[in-house]
């Protein structure tokens, strides 16, 4: 817990001021930001990263992605902005902000005079973990102040990059790092080694495996890139080639955990997807009992017998997609909803009602919540898979975090090997997209502790869209990895699998039954906060900018 409270110590300090979230703030009043080193920014940086990611990231990934529907037994209209998408400047502004503060903490790390060479490991760590926030920013948002930001007084009103400039510096931060890494490694560097041990609460100063991370991170970046043309196509496939010759094609092999000593000592202590999606340490339901399984996802998880689909005509996932739900029980589908009288009680977005439930059941009573088991309670503390009542936040409250499951990074390393037969750069990695796709089911069944039986020999054999088959289509295998991946990682990182939908079209979902528009928004809106502070270099972005893909749109889109 000594890390967290570090972490909260900088905020007290005014080490980041909310006033201007492009850099550190400095509180003249307080202890001066020169003060700090980077042991003690790091811990804060990455727990307070952690803390955007599990927080409004994680609830926008789960609403946006279909997985959560708003529990309209005991909430009025519950999500009903994120359902009629009602998209504004306020709408999500503290991910924005979030995630420039954080950034700010790491480039105070970057920016360290270090001049006994003793902080060379810290310096890697904040390159790879900035790249990691910034990424997001131009995947959400698109074009962004960087070049000229984190400058505090000196440059308060930075100019906007074109998110692919954003994305090529973020690549060449890579790059730097693992450069880093190496000449730490290589011995250039002795005052440097070890140093981080204590403060990093990822891989405690592990370099190979933040070298490891930093791969995956790049692979991601290259898969978002997928459908780039010209240039940005060009440059795609170049950094593909290096990859495949230079050994960085080598990519995590376990869970990317955080744990700085999450605990229940007070409600800043707990592990924030705890605090946010389940108890604080007062069993407050609040935020527990708001969300609950979207009708979708019941119908995903569920053989059609456990489901009252008026006609089969509603048993295909979108009207006229000719993809129908796979009529499988999953395994894992009790250890990320709660079971009622065996089954799920789903409320399909935008219903005003629990709409979708066992043949013969009723709309009266409550949907079906996160399982202890959403949280990862298993494998981190030993509990079953329905979360205790009552003491609930004291009982989960230490839990690790996770940033980035191991199923995640086996699909996007089965996403490259599928894309190799349309983008053939992607082959030079010498990934196999089959045994990718079965190990990433395998680690997200024992990510659940679920017991896998014949599910995937039955997906793969039999449900197109949902199994990798060879006999498949291109299509029905792309949908497959998007939905087994979308299943992995809903309790760690949700927001990949709307920013996956944006640019691939897959897993396929229906829109909420209240929205007027016929897709999910294609980014977000610059804050309020840049419109007033940043006016001279904010686009304007309007809602039917959203909508279509224009110059406005992430680039990888355009």
């Amino acid at each position: 817990m000594k890390k967290i409270k570090i972490a909260f110590l900088l905020l007290s300090f005014g080490f980041i001021s909310c006033d201007n979230y492009l850099d550190l703030g400095e509180n003249p009043n307080q202890l001066h930001a020169d003060a700090a080193t980077p042991d003690q920014y790091l811990p804060a940086a990455q727990t307070l990263s952690f803390s955007t990611q599990a927080g409004t990231m994680e609830r926008l990934g789960l609403l946006f992605s279909n997985a959560c529907g708003g529990n309209v037994q005991s909430y009025a209209s519950p999500f009903n902005d994120e359902f009629s998408l009602n998209i504004t400047n306020i709408f999500y502004k503290s991910i924005w902000e979030g995630l420039y503060l954080r950034m700010g903490a790491y480039q105070k790390i970057i920016d360290f005079n270090d001049v006994n060479s003793s902080y060379k490991e810290y310096k890697a760590i904040s390159k790879i973990g900035k790249v990691y926030n910034m990424q997001y920013i131009v995947d959400l948002y698109g074009d962004a102040p960087y070049s000229e930001a984190f400058q505090g007084i000196a440059n308060i009103t930075p100019k906007y990059d074109s998110g692919f400039d954003i994305y090529k510096k973020l690549f060449s931060e890579l790059d730097e790092a693992r450069t880093l890494i190496d000449d730490i490694n290589n011995g250039n560097y002795p005052n440097s080694v070890g140093k981080s041990a204590t403060y990093d609460m990822v891989y405690g100063g592990n370099m190979g495996s933040w070298k490891l991370f930093a791969n995956t991170i790049e692979l991601k970046m290259l898969l978002r890139m997928s459908k780039a043309t010209g240039a940005a196509a060009t440059y795609r496939d170049n950094r593909l080639q290096a990859m495949s010759t230079n050994g960085n094609n080598s990519f995590i092999t376990s869970d990317v955990v955080i744990q700085p000593g999450y605990s229940n000592g007070r409600n800043d202590t707990v592990n924030p997807l705890v605090y946010n999606f389940g108890w604080d340490l007062n069993a407050a339901a609040t935020s527990y009992n708001v969300y609950a399984a979207s009708g979708h996802f019941a119908k995903c998880m569920n053989a059609y017998s456990l489901i009252n689909y008026s006609s089969p005509a509603a048993q295909e996932v979108v009207a006229g997609s000719n993809v129908f739900y796979p009529n499988v029980a999953d395994p894992r589908r009790f250890s990320i909803f709660t079971s009622i009288s065996s089954s799920y009680r789903g409320v399909t977005q935008g219903s005003v009602a629990v709409d979708v439930f066992k043949p013969g059941g009723v709309s009266a009573g409550q949907p079906s919540k996160f399982s202890g088991l959403f949280f990862n309670a298993y494998n981190q503390t030993g509990n079953g898979a329905t979360l205790p009542t009552g003491s609930s936040g004291n009982t989960l409250a230490g839990v690790k975090g996770n940033i980035m499951t191991l199923s995640e990074c086996h699909f996007l390393q089965a996403e490259a090997a599928h894309l190799a037969s349309v983008k053939p750069a992607y082959g030079l990695l010498g990934l196999n997209a089959q045994a990718e796709f079965n190990a990433g089911v395998a680690s997200s069944m024992a990510f659940y502790n679920a017991t896998a039986g014949t599910y995937l020999a039955t997906v793969n054999a039999s449900k197109p869209n949902y199994g990798y088959n060879p006999a498949n289509t291109f299509n029905q295998n792309y949908n497959a990895i998007m939905y087994q991946k979308w299943i992995a990682i809903l309790p760690s990182n949700a927001i990949e699998s709307y920013i996956d939908n944006t640019r691939t079209g897959f897993p396929i979902n229906p829109m909420p039954l209240n929205s007027s528009y016929t897709q999910r928004p294609n980014r977000l809106i610059y804050p309020s906060s840049e419109y007033i502070a940043n006016s001279a270099n904010v686009p304007n972005v309007t809602i039917s900018d959203l909508f279509t893909v224009n110059s406005k749109s992430p680039f990888w889109l355009q």
